[in-house]
């Protein structure tokens, strides 16, 4: 059988309570009978004391003499509390013996706390026991007495009455805590219960692909505000990879459409005789066949670039060399569009895959030159500390607006939503560049303001060799 949440949290926290409870109970109780056990203990030592000292008193009041008549009267009060008196004069004689006035009232009286006893603690083991005290008047001799009493000791009515009712608070106490941890279960229960199962379906939600649900309800527990953090930010994370995913589609259909369009059409219409198989025709079928074979090609360097498995081949080089080297690859290029390109770098060696460091400035090269308009300037430049070394590419483009900023590097993300071929290439290249740095152990980022350019900067770091 299946339980719920809240059911089996109750249910735990109503048995711990209990359970704290009765042990406490239980320690109450063993505790309280100890103490009170020495307190009687105690309370007969007392009273023998009282006994001794009151004969001792009525011997001087007497005129130093036993008076049987008032012998008795004591010896009677004391029965009647569970003790029996025997009293002896200096002598040695019995001047009154409880067991000898009364037996048949004696062996009750023993018989009766035998048995309270016994209700009390069926574990108690005790008899009839006897202890003889001298009786001293003055410095001189007055007698003994010997008090018989059911020990090594025996409960009162009264104090019977006191201890079941102690147990009864103890109970009624178990009780109410019991109750009290029912209540206070079910209400933490549910305080952690609600979110948990508010978690659980949102969960629920995001395996089904709603990735629109959201945790909106407020928790004042730290661990439940980072649960449900995470809950909507794995929906944020995986919303946002949902549509690249469909973008991604979509724009690989449509990256691949057009030019297999194109060559159908023109097979088509050479296979129907309306167009001759010329060189010019097939030509026009070539270059689509190189565009498809292109973007092919791009997801394909894109998949080993990403791998685990991509081979690096670095090397110690010169970074201003290799820099001015770049940027007079590009410079012809730069001068027909009439955009200025500059680089500024220091004397510093880096360690690095200078193949794989190169098509990655190329692409961010070719990417500045190509949205930067006339008359504007693009800059290369290098810096770098003990650590690594930064190269920054920066242009006075038109910038990328913040809404795409976030996805520039994803595959076939284009800002450019037309996708002109004239503006954009299989857009893919940011996302290859990026997996590049990565792969060195670096980072690739941007910062951009729409109609004001454009700042990618490479991190890598300085001396790293590999193992």
């Amino acid at each position: 059988m299946k339980y719920t949440l809240r059911f089996k949290l109750t249910t735990a926290f109503l048995l711990i309570t209990l359970l704290f409870s009765l042990l406490i109970g239980l320690f109450a109780n063993i505790t309280l009978q100890r103490q009170f056990k020495n307190y009687v203990m105690n309370n007969l030592n007392d009273s023998n004391e009282q006994i001794i000292t009151t004969l001792e008193t009525r011997y001087r009041d007497w005129g130093n003499q036993w008076n049987l008549t008032g012998l008795e009267i004591l010896g009677v009060s004391a029965l009647n509390n569970g003790l029996l008196l025997q009293i002896r004069d200096r002598d040695g004689t019995v001047l009154w013996d409880a067991m000898t006035q009364n037996r048949d009232f004696c062996a009750e009286i023993m018989q009766g706390m035998a048995a309270k006893m016994k209700r009390q603690n069926a574990a108690f083991r005790g008899g009839y026991t006897e202890k003889a005290y001298p009786l001293t008047v003055q410095g001189q001799p007055a007698g003994t007495v010997t008090l018989g009493y059911y020990g090594p000791y025996f409960y009162t009515d009264n104090d019977i009455n006191f201890l079941n009712t102690l147990n009864r608070i103890l109970i009624l106490g178990t009780a109410l805590a019991g109750l009290l941890s029912l209540l206070a279960g079910t209400y933490l229960a549910k305080r952690l219960s609600v979110p948990i199962a508010r978690v659980i379906n949102s969960a629920e939600e995001i395996a089904k692909g709603n990735y629109q649900d959201r945790i909106t309800e407020k928790s004042d527990m730290r661990e439940i505000i980072n649960l449900e953090k995470s809950i909507n930010t794995l929906a944020d994370t995986l919303g946002k990879q949902e549509i690249l995913r469909k973008r991604l589609t979509a724009d690989v259909a449509h990256e691949l459409r057009t030019p297999i369009a194109n060559l159908q059409s023109h097979l088509e219409a050479m296979i129907d005789g309306i167009w001759q198989a010329d060189r010019k025709r097939l030509i026009s079928c070539h270059e689509e066949t190189l565009r498809m074979a292109k973007i092919v090609n791009d997801l394909g360097n894109l998949a080993i670039y990403e791998s685990e498995n991509l081979i690096l081949h670095p090397v110690s080089f010169p970074l201003a060399d290799f820099m001015k080297g770049l940027v007079l690859n590009f410079e012809n290029e730069f001068r027909k569009k009439n955009v200025t390109l500059s680089c500024k770098t220091e004397e510093q060696d880096l360690f690095a895959d200078k193949d794989l460091l190169a098509q990655v400035l190329t692409n961010l090269l070719s990417n500045a030159l190509k949205y930067t308009p006339t008359g504007g300037s693009v800059t290369i430049s290098t810096a770098s500390d003990a650590d690594q070394v930064q190269i920054t590419v920066t242009d006075t483009g038109i910038g990328i607006s913040p809404a795409d900023l976030p996805f520039i590097f994803e595959r076939f993300y284009r800002a450019d939503q037309s996708r002109s071929r004239v503006t954009g290439g299989s857009g893919i290249g940011l996302t290859i560049a990026r997996s590049l740095v990565e792969a060195q152990h670096g980072s690739l980022s941007v910062r951009s303001e729409a109609g004001v350019g454009s700042q990618f900067t490479i991190l890598l770091p300085r001396n790293r060799k590999e193992n």
